[in-house]
């Protein structure tokens, strides 16, 4: 045992064992974490964008039990989610979401007007042709909350 650590030690403390470790097996060390912690984050989800892409005609009921119909536009967005058109029938600006395998998330987004700020979140899945989610709008002073139903206009 003895042995073992004084060849250790000398290992570690010879210039010729410095070098080595420093050229070649510090960097191949590093690579090999480097690759290791990749991971499937980066995706191609471009076939769950193209099977949400159209028009829907939406069934929106409030908190309170009114409903209101509307269509919204669900389009690729650059950034390799999605953008829908008049989401809640209110937005003049696209709100993003995303879509992997079939769960649908808008991830919360804030809009500043002139008279005041809101807060846009939302989730759901899609069924085939049917989009069902749920969202919200927080402003300043309440609480909105929505379920929805939408059907893909053929």
């Amino acid at each position: 045992m003895k042995t073992l650590i004084i060849t250790i030690e000398s290992l570690y403390t010879s210039t010729s064992a410095q070098i080595l470790f420093r050229t070649y097996i510090t960097p191949i060390l590093f690579a090999l974490l480097t690759l290791s912690s990749c991971s499937k984050d980066d995706e191609d989800f471009g076939a769950d964008v193209a099977k949400i892409v159209g028009t829907y005609s939406v069934t929106d009921t409030f908190e309170n039990g009114d409903v209101e119909t509307y269509s919204i536009t669900i389009s690729d967005s650059k950034d390799g989610g999605v953008e829908i058109s008049n989401f809640g029938d209110i937005m003049y600006v696209p709100v993003k979401a995303t879509i992997k395998g079939n769960n649908f998330h808008v991830p919360a987004q804030t809009f500043k007007g002139k008279s005041m700020t809101i807060i846009i979140t939302g989730q759901g899945t899609l069924n085939g042709s049917q989009l069902t989610f749920d969202y919200s709008i927080e402003t300043s002073n309440s609480l909105l909350e929505h379920s929805c139903v939408a059907s893909k206009s053929v």
